[in-house]
């Protein structure tokens, strides 16, 4: 018999969690924290710690600089399109609702939370740091507010009352007027009762949040090669005590959490390193009683909670050593970038990485190169012992003397001029940088070596696309990854919680919005911009499909070739490319326009149609007059045929009368001749 598993208890759990913390990747005390932390400063341009006193102590910033050079290409990359993601229909039949789902994600990304921050602030988290991770999920906020009325009628104190909304925390009734009755009890004037309150209103709603995450709070177990297969994600955030309450934790186990101190990990040297402060400088625990601030670790693990064998996805929120919630989930809230990943591996590496070695032996030629001027400047001298002022020597100034007692006291050192050699060593180190990075002279604007030599437009715009080859490919490698994943879960997140109609603006027109009847899942597809040069090559092909398109329209191929969409598509496709987002606020999409109205017909015109409307009605009449005289006619020809036909029965009935008498004549003949007397048959 199977031995059943047993359902772990929280002090269990909180032993399980806390272990995965401590063995996880990014944790403060890894390698890895060190590589971020050395990165960071790198970035910031500090020094590193092998200077040596009276020495120069420069630092230059090739790291920052080759990272600044390609944020402005791979935001105007993302940000190029009106949308940044659009999603794919599967059938014709969800042409129209994948559209209003990419319009709407958009929405929600760029309007309802900032998204080119967004985008800003983990691309440079990937570019420094290795990895860029983004947060998504579904938030309920809680707006409480305080609010007083006075002199309420009982009406409207009644739907106060009945607005779920409002508590009323003070109220007092006042008697403005009794009510009368007269002599019998019937009631002639009612009470009349004025209500003051004071009311708290609370206010719940939701929508889709995307954060950055700085890459020092997120843990990952050390064998993941991607989110979607690690078995452990921790998010270690700060948050008050206030906050915790509001979303709903006891306010008793909240008041027991353990305050956040300097040795946390909010003050880790990684975490220094990013905001360049000292550990004297760390500022101390801000906040008493509900703005307090607490550590609250996010844990997101393949568990087996239930003890039915079957592990499950769980979000667990842990504070110290108590567990504040552990529910059963089905997705992980985060997507993660890197700019030059590793395969099999979640973290890969960084510009920072690739660059900072050139920083660091550049900086060092930089200030052998400057201490060889000072020493140049000021040189070095051999005197003789007890011949010479050593004051006059040492006080250096533009025509200073140095008094001497015997010719020769004072010799100067011979300095080595290093400035050439050192010069030569740099450029040839920016050019190792410039191979690493991708980053040249073309990514941050035209050579000027080149406006001297004879080179042919193309061959410019040629280098200019190939040096930008490197960036627009850690571009891809963001939408592929990290991006297409935040719009698939924004889809998800609006999918599942939003069920509710509403109406949006959206492209300038006000849109229905009903999330509950989209799709459980539509792919996804990131727009990627290129960069100037194939922007450039871009518009000028538009200009030519154009071209193209005037021609058939020339030779007769409207409606055939050609259709108004067709002319709106390529218009509004060139207006993108030069950079504006709404198209439509130059050129009206006639799929959207109403039916076109016939023109305004002139007076002759009028007169005209008159002219034809009566003698439409004149012939009309005439052929009414024909249908009428024929049918009077069939009608009397009809009654005639009836009058001969009952004429005919009428000379029958004469015919059989006369038979019949005849018949009876010939009786009365026969009977008379038999009895020899008369008879009459038939009279009376």
């Amino acid at each position: 018999m199977a031995k059943k598993i047993r359902k772990l208890s929280d002090d269990e759990l909180a032993s399980r969690l806390e272990s995965e913390i401590q063995e996880s990747t990014g944790h403060s005390n890894t390698e890895l924290s060190n590589q971020r932390e050395e990165s960071m400063k790198y970035y910031l341009g500090e020094k590193f710690g092998n200077e040596i006193d009276g020495r120069s102590e420069i630092v230059t910033t090739d790291v920052r600089d080759t990272i600044e050079y390609i944020m402005p290409s791979l935001m105007r990359i993302f940000t190029t399109h009106n949308n940044v993601a659009e999603f794919e229909p599967q059938g014709p039949e969800d042409i129209e609702m994948a559209k209003q789902a990419t319009d709407y994600c958009n929405y929600v990304f760029n309007k309802q939370n900032n998204g080119f921050k967004i985008l800003y602030d983990v691309f440079k988290d990937a570019l420094i740091s290795k990895t860029g991770i983004v947060k998504h999920f579904w938030e309920e906020k809680t707006e409480l507010s305080t609010e007083t009325y006075e002199h309420l009628t009982e009406t409207e104190y009644q739907a106060i009352l009945a607005n779920d909304e409002l508590e009323i925390m003070e109220h007092t009734e006042t008697v403005i007027q009794k009510a009368e009755l007269d002599q019998f009890g019937t009631l002639l004037s009612p009470e009349v009762i004025e209500h003051d309150c004071k009311l708290k209103r609370t206010k719940i709603d939701g929508q889709v949040r995307v954060v950055s995450v700085p890459p020092e709070e997120f843990l990952i177990s050390r064998r993941a090669a991607s989110i979607e297969d690690a078995n452990f994600i921790c998010h270690r955030v700060k948050k008050s005590v206030s906050d915790l309450i509001l979303e709903g934790y006891d306010p008793k186990i909240v008041e027991d959490l353990p305050t956040h101190t300097h040795s946390d990990a909010e003050f880790a040297e990684e975490r220094q390193a990013r905001f360049s402060y000292d550990e004297d400088s760390v500022p101390a625990d801000e906040g008493q009683g509900a703005t307090r601030q607490v550590w609250i670790d996010e844990c997101y693990i393949n568990l087996d909670y239930n003890g039915d064998g079957i592990a499950e996805l769980r979000k667990i929120t842990k504070g110290g050593n108590k567990i504040l919630d552990n529910v059963e989930i089905d997705m992980i809230p985060f997507s993660a970038i890197c700019p030059l990943p590793i395969p099999h591996k979640f973290f890969g590496m960084s510009v920072a990485d690739t660059v900072s070695d050139i920083q660091l032996i550049k900086s060092t030629i930089v200030r052998n190169l400057l201490d060889n001027m000072y020493l140049t400047n000021n040189a070095r001298y051999a005197v003789l012992a007890g011949q010479v002022e050593l004051d006059d020597l040492l006080t250096s100034r533009p025509g200073g003397i140095v008094r001497m007692r015997a010719p020769g006291a004072v010799t100067a050192l011979p300095t080595p001029q290093i400035s050439a050699f050192a010069f030569e060593m740099v450029k040839y180190l920016d050019q190792v940088r410039e191979e690493r990075s991708g980053v040249s002279k073309m990514t941050q604007g035209l050579n000027p070596d080149v406006l001297t030599s004879h080179v042919t437009s193309g061959a410019i715009s040629a280098a200019t696309e190939s040096s930008m080859q490197r960036t627009e490919l850690i571009a891809r490698i963001f939408a592929e990854t990290g991006i297409k994943d935040v719009f698939r879960n924004i889809y998800s997140l609006i999918q599942k919680y939003e069920n509710r109609e509403k109406i949006v603006l959206l492209n300038n027109n006000f849109v229905s919005i009903d999330p509950s009847k989209w799709k459980e899942k539509l792919n996804c597809t990131v727009n990627v911009g290129v960069g100037s040069g194939s922007q450039n090559s871009k518009i000028q092909a538009m200009s030519s499909i154009m071209s193209i398109i005037q021609k058939l329209i020339e030779n007769g191929g409207m409606g055939t070739l050609v259709t108004p969409q067709n002319i709106y598509s390529s218009v509004s496709e060139f207006i993108s490319q030069a950079g504006y987002k709404n198209p439509d606020q130059f050129i009206s999409n006639p799929a959207n326009m109403p039916p076109k109205q016939p023109p305004e017909p002139t007076s002759e015109e009028k007169i005209a149609t008159q002219k034809a409307q009566v003698e439409v009605q004149k012939l009309q009449l005439q052929a009414s007059e024909i249908e009428l005289n024929t049918k009077i006619k069939q009608q009397e020809l009809e009654l005639k045929k009836r009058e001969a036909q009952v004429d005919f029965m009428i000379k029958q009935q004469e015919l059989e009368l006369k038979k019949q008498k005849l018949e009876q004549g010939e009786m009365e003949i026969a009977l008379e001749a038999t009895q020899k007397r008369p008879v009459a048959i038939g009279d009376t």
